[in-house]
């Protein structure tokens, strides 16, 4: 399941994994700019699948939003 995918990753690299889905993991600074490369990354080296950025980039990045983006790719 790709939502243990996300989960997973930030348990690989340390990171808090957020108690709510749709907050936007930037803007509130849950991580920063070079955490979230990394975390991408991770996910995809768990998936698989390349996840496009620039769509990533259009809205907030939340837990949601990132299992949407996985989902279609």
């Amino acid at each position: 399941m790709n939502s243990n995918i996300i989960r997973d990753a930030f348990i690989s690299l340390n990171l808090n994994v957020p108690s709510d889905d749709q907050v936007c993991i930037y803007k509130s600074g849950l991580i920063d700019s070079a955490e979230l490369m990394q975390l991408l990354l991770e996910i995809e080296m768990e998936s698989g699948k390349r996840l496009d950025l620039a769509i990533l980039m259009e809205d907030d990045i939340s837990l949601i939003r990132l299992q949407e983006i996985l989902d279609k790719v």
